[in-house]
């Protein structure tokens, strides 16, 4: 028995000092492995190069000029570079599909409006992505609340004197939007829905021919933002009855919201969504968010959206997907009620 032992401790040592080895060796390409995402992952060490922001709109607009800003002081404070990649067609579905398909290493990131991350999921029943499933908010950035607005030729002066000339007339009241299925046309839909009345929809190909069908008395009422209107209104040549918000606006001061005038919770904004990748890790989301909150509050930053007529919000990340949720359940319902589609 003594013999036996003898002879097979030494093998045992030798199985034992192979098995050691290929332990340690799986160990050593697991932790190769892992530096990498752990460093991606490390808020000290991110980022190590070039953050994409896409824009899904063109230059110029406010998505873009928000973007820009955003963009600019981020990379400042994170001596970092972060390049604005406009990704413009299909109402911003095109630029959000793009961040759907990109890694999620923290290094490409969209900054959306409330058309292509919320009224797409209702108005395409082929949409090529999930902006609740395939993508991690950062933080909603900021809301352009919309202003009804009429011509100052118009003969109506308060939200109640539209509602009252819109179910004396069903149907007979029309107003302009930048095209199908955007903001504008949905916030006009909303307010028939909420205030229960018949309007008639006319799209033109852009913000700037819907402005020049108001000021002209081509069309009724409109719901357009702030920026879009602010140099007819300091020319007089358009009214603003209300901000479809639940606060006034610092450009407009002076300006009723349309709860204040009886719509009670009325809300629609153009608002604006910094979201990722799904699958980021939540350290860098973390770190990006920081970042847009310090941005934002930048004095510099906070000027130029006061001037645009836009709030900034800066929403953590888990209060962004709760926002996030609850807009997409509020357009789908208003896109069903109005029977609309662009497939």
């Amino acid at each position: 028995m003594s013999l036996s032992r003898s002879r097979a401790f030494p093998a045992f040592r030798a199985t034992r000092r192979a098995s050691m080895r290929v332990v340690l060796g799986i160990a050593v390409a697991a932790a190769a492995f892992a530096a990498p995402l752990a460093q991606a992952a490390s808020p000290a060490a991110y980022p190590t190069k070039p953050i994409r922001l896409i824009v899904p709109f063109s230059a110029g607009g406010s998505t873009d000029i928000l973007g820009r800003l955003l963009a600019q002081k981020m990379g400042e404070n994170m001596n970092a570079t972060v390049v604005v990649e406009n990704k413009p067609g299909a109402n911003g579905t095109l630029g959000c599909d793009q961040l759907a398909k990109s890694p999620a290493d923290g290094y490409t990131m969209v900054l959306g409006d409330v058309g292509c991350m919320a009224m797409a999921v209702g108005l395409y029943t082929k949409l090529s992505y999930d902006p609740l499933k395939d993508f991690a908010d950062v933080s909603l950035v900021a809301r352009s609340p919309l202003v009804l607005t009429v011509g100052t030729q118009s003969p109506f002066k308060s939200l109640a004197d539209l509602t009252a000339a819109a179910r004396a007339q069903p149907g007979k009241l029309n107003y302009p939007s930048s095209g199908t299925g955007g903001p504008n046309h949905l916030g006009g839909e909303l307010y028939a829905m909420q205030a229960k009345v018949k309007i008639s929809h006319i799209p033109y190909k852009g913000s700037a021919p819907s402005v020049v069908s108001l000021v002209a008395g081509e069309t009724d009422f409109g719901f357009l933002t702030a920026v879009t209107i602010d140099s007819q209104l300091k020319a007089g040549k358009l009214r603003a009855l209300a901000v479809a918000h639940n606060e006034r606006l610092a450009s407009m001061p002076d300006v009723p919201t349309m709860d204040e005038q009886g719509l009670k919770g009325f809300q629609a904004d153009a608002w604006f969504m910094a979201s990722v990748p799904a699958g980021t890790p939540k350290p860098v989301i973390d770190r990006l968010y920081t970042e847009i909150a310090k941005a934002l509050s930048d004095p510099q930053v906070k000027a130029k959206l006061d001037a645009m007529g836009v709030l900034p919000s800066a929403l953590n990340p888990a209060a962004s997907e709760e926002f996030h949720k609850v807009e997409v359940a509020k357009w789908r319902a208003v896109i069903k009620n109005a029977n609309i589609t662009l497939d």
